[in-house]
């Protein structure tokens, strides 16, 4: 699941510190639109000390693993499992999205949905990060789909509301909190964004499906 994801410019701002911080290395990104597995990305982790503002800096997508190059999610139901130092050093992270992209249907004949937030800000999935083998890396959490998504896909990226966002990086053990959080999605069908990566600027929609 989670393949693909756009962190473009977000079409509405907050103006928080959360958004201010990624905002000042989005600029030292080559590709915003159409972030792909080992492809550079902007997270935000804890500032040091607690008290200070979030820190933002570029990973790669995807923790370097010797049967998989790039583990790029992490089931929450297995965050005491291979998840779990990262767990309980509180390597956590924050990754922003303007869109995510899941595929559905048969072989040969697969439609694109694209996942937004209804507003035009920022979504927030909660994630992991170490220093890997290639420099610093983060894994995304994934969670059971909300009901009103599932039909695309059965899991979705732990997406957090913004008020949660310092208890996810604080707190001893907030899993609770992202297997609960409740955050709007929009979906839709789009065309494939892979067909053409190099030109891809987000979503392009085909036709917004029923009570979207």
């Amino acid at each position: 699941m989670c393949n693909l994801y756009d962190i473009g410019p977000a079409r509405h701002r907050r103006g928080d510190d959360w958004e201010d911080a990624i905002a000042s290395v989005l600029g030292a990104l080559a590709r915003p639109h159409g972030i792909r597995k080992t492809d550079p990305a902007p997270v935000l982790r804890a500032g040091r000390p607690a008290a200070a503002s979030p820190s933002a800096s570029l990973m790669r997508w995807g923790f370097e693993r010797d049967f998989n190059a790039a583990v790029n999610n992490a089931r929450l139901d297995k965050l005491d499992g291979p998840w779990a130092p990262a767990w309980r050093e509180k390597r956590r992270c924050l990754i922003p999205l303007s869109a995510w992209y899941e595929w559905h249907g048969p072989t040969g004949s697969k439609q694109t949905f694209a996942f937004e937030s209804p507003d035009g800000t920022w979504l927030w999935a909660a994630g992991l990060w170490e220093e890997g083998k290639s420099g610093p890396a983060f894994s995304m959490i994934t969670r059971p789909a909300a009901v009103d998504l599932a039909f695309v896909h059965d899991r979705m990226p732990a997406i957090l509301p913004p008020e949660d966002l310092a208890r996810y990086l604080a707190d001893e053990d907030p899993r609770d909190l992202v297997a609960t959080a409740g955050v709007p999605v929009k979906v839709f069908r789009c065309h494939n964004p892979l067909l053409k990566i190099a030109q891809h600027r987000g979503p392009e929609p085909i036709e917004m499906l029923p009570g979207f």
